[in-house]
């Protein structure tokens, strides 16, 4: 099971997280949308220990999400 996204940004954690929902699920949002585009624009340059921690950011900020539309 991925970890929490909580537990991978501290940032998350600390401030993210007790803002409103729907800023919340912007914020994951927005960490998807850079993860992809780093992922993509960086792959030749990446190596695979970076490219994995940007997928686990990814997973969290998806499963995050999903939690966050059950409210």
């Amino acid at each position: 099971m991925t970890a929490s996204l909580s537990e991978l940004d501290s940032i998350y954690k600390e401030a993210i997280s007790k803002l409103p929902v729907k800023e919340r699920i912007a914020h994951c949002e927005h960490l998807i949308d850079k993860a992809q585009h780093n992922l993509m624009r960086n792959k030749a340059y990446m190596n695979e220990n970076l490219r994995a921690q940007l997928i686990t950011i990814m997973e969290a900020a998806q499963q995050e999400i999903k939690l966050l539309e059950k409210r």
